[in-house]
């Protein structure tokens, strides 16, 4: 259902109404337009949803598929016929797709041996494809065109120079693809599992090594990407932000200096430097970043999300809360968020989480009436996380902290304890010195509420201790990845203290308590 809902969500009902007299050469079946509209309009949530509203009567699998495969090929066609050249698109997205068309057309033109028709596509498109960095076209241009005059125009001179630019464009090629797959096998240990790698420091310095001599020497769009990105993971992985910040600022000067608006590498590693920021709580730098890289971005595409998300980040850690819970509502309403991948959602209901213990604590003034953080929502969290419970060092820590922060909050001070011996297990086998310090800090700090007795006082001189190793590890100096601490442990410690008094507490469950 998400790939139907992606392209539905770019092929809308406006431009379908826009093409009309085309739409009418191609139109899928009525059922398959059912299927569309329950689409477009948010009715359905996934394939049981939509096959019970087309089929009332009880499930048809094999009549569905049909159907939204219909509707799916009927969309694929559909976008070779709606403009994409709208006023949203900037120059070299708009040569992106126009490229692609043309290459379409020269390669059934050749299939039909059009020779001189495609002499002149093809040049034409060589040329494009040069000042846009579409480098994979322009190689395959050029070797059309030294085809053509080595074997059909015997022309010598023309054939030695596209001989030569094969070569060139062969060259850099090879190393656009060798720094997407160093690079790729980097990140992928990140998707899922936001924990500390030790490794990737030496793995991603030995990776840079292989591309360091080629960036010199090709002023490739991806080269230079994703180049630069692994070159950044060199300074991330050891938290040094100073220089990652400065990486990020070649790498923008870089892209700055094309004859186009190179628009996803500066989204990129404005991003980035807006995750330096956020370490470094430099608020007005990182908002700066944002607001740049928003100003690139279009409404509602991935990394539309991954700015949003970050920007939350940044708004928390700069106690800006009541910015950060608009930018929640923003962003859940969005038309394509129902369309992210599951861990990017999931990372979004550890947001709510921690937006609706704001809100609780008094910190977040909500709408009135609040629909949009549900309170039953909330009581779901901990077990509606399937994604990240095998993560035991990365996004499970704000999980398990905020469960504790809520207990306290709520009183429920029978279940705290009855958490703790887990939480100290816990702590003690997953949360290291040199890997999430901090992390294991005020987890350390927080087993000492129940273990004072819920008493303010007492609690912050059985925490004192655990409160000064939190002090002399920074944020800017921990070695945990950005997204860990939702909302720096020193406000969330200051907040869970305001939740207790100077009673003690009397244990109701004796047997429990133990």
């Amino acid at each position: 259902m998400d790939e139907l809902r992606e392209l539905v969500s770019i092929v809308t009902k406006q431009k379908l109404k826009a093409v009309n007299a085309y739409s009418k050469l191609i139109q899928p079946g009525a059922v398959s337009m059912r299927l569309y509209n329950l689409v477009a309009e948010g009715s359905v949530r996934n394939d049981e949803d939509a096959m019970a509203a087309l089929y009332p009567g009880g499930p048809r699998t094999v009549s569905y598929k049909r159907i939204k495969k219909s509707l799916r090929e009927y969309l694929l066609q559909m976008l070779f016929v709606i403009d994409l050249h709208l006023p949203h698109y900037n120059p070299r997205q708009k040569a992106y797709f126009d490229c692609y068309k043309r290459w379409g057309a020269i390669k059934l033109l050749a299939g039909k041996t059009a020779h001189r028709s495609n002499l002149l596509f093809a040049t034409e498109l060589l040329r494009t494809a040069l000042r846009y960095d579409f480098t994979d076209l322009a190689l395959d241009m050029a070797r059309s065109l030294r085809l053509y005059y080595g074997s059909i125009e015997g022309d010598l001179k023309k054939y030695d120079q596209f001989g030569k630019q094969v070569q060139f464009l062969e060259r850099m090629f090879h190393f656009e693809n060798l720094g997407e797959d160093l690079y790729t096998d980097l990140v992928i240990r990140f998707v899922n599992d936001k924990s500390t790698k030790k490794d990737v420091h030496e793995q991603a310095q030995k990776y840079f090594q292989q591309l360091e001599k080629a960036l010199e020497l090709y002023p490739s769009y991806r080269l230079h990407f994703t180049g630069r990105l692994t070159e950044i993971i060199i300074y991330t992985s050891i938290n040094d932000y100073k220089k990652t910040i400065a990486i990020c600022d070649k790498a923008i000067r870089f892209f700055d200096a094309k004859d186009y608006v190179a628009n996803v590498p500066l989204q990129v590693f404005l991003y980035q430097e807006m995750v330096c920021y956020v370490q470094l709580r430099d608020y007005p730098r990182g908002r700066r970043a944002a607001d740049r890289g928003f100003k690139l971005l279009e409404n509602g595409s991935f990394n539309w999300f991954k700015y949003q998300e970050l920007l939350l980040l940044l708004s928390l850690h700069a106690k800006e809360y009541q910015e950060a819970y608009q930018i929640y509502k923003n962003t859940i309403h969005h038309r394509r968020f129902n369309g992210l991948p599951a861990g990017i959602k999931q990372t979004w209901k550890i947001f709510e989480a921690y937006l609706f213990y704001l809100i609780e604590v008094g910190r977040i003034r909500p709408d009135q009436p609040e629909k949009v953080i549900s309170r039953i929502r909330i009581m779901r969290f901990i077990n509606d996380v399937p994604l990240f419970s095998k993560d035991k060092r990365g996004m499970n820590i704000p999980i398990l902290i905020f469960h504790i922060l809520y207990l306290l909050l709520t009183k429920r001070y029978d279940e705290a304890i009855d958490r703790n011996e887990a939480i100290e297990k816990y702590s003690t086998r997953y949360l290291k010195k040199d890997d999430n310090y901090r992390s294991n800090c005020i987890i350390k700090m927080l087993l000492q509420v129940s273990d004072a007795g819920f008493h303010k006082t007492a609690v912050i001189r059985r925490a004192e201790k655990f409160t000064k190793m939190l002090q002399q590890v920074p944020l800017d100096f921990a070695s945990q990845a950005h997204d860990i601490e939702i909302i720096p442990y020193e406000d969330l410690w200051e907040m869970a203290l305001d939740s207790l008094d100077n009673t003690i507490y009397t244990v109701k469950n004796k047997s429990k308590a133990g």
